[in-house]
């Protein structure tokens, strides 16, 4: 059974999403990025793509860190 969200979760999911994609968030709040994303559609919350830079401290980017040191080469 999914997890209720409280007037605390979404005033959390509100601030979050000033800075972070629904796949952060969920992780911050322990929820899927599905209910994130659809909870963020319903209040009209536009969400960050997922590669913005603030995810990039949440999840490390070696992806990005392998394609610098590839260039640097």
């Amino acid at each position: 059974m999914a997890k209720r969200w409280s007037a605390e979760d979404i005033k959390d999911l509100r601030d979050l999403a000033e800075e972070y994609s629904a796949q952060a968030i969920a992780e911050k709040m322990d929820r899927t990025v599905g209910g994130v994303a659809f909870k963020a559609h319903q209040l009209g919350v536009p969400l960050k793509p997922r590669s913005q830079l603030a995810d990039a401290n949440v999840r490390g980017s070696s992806s990005d860190r392998h394609r610098q040191e590839a260039a640097d080469v």
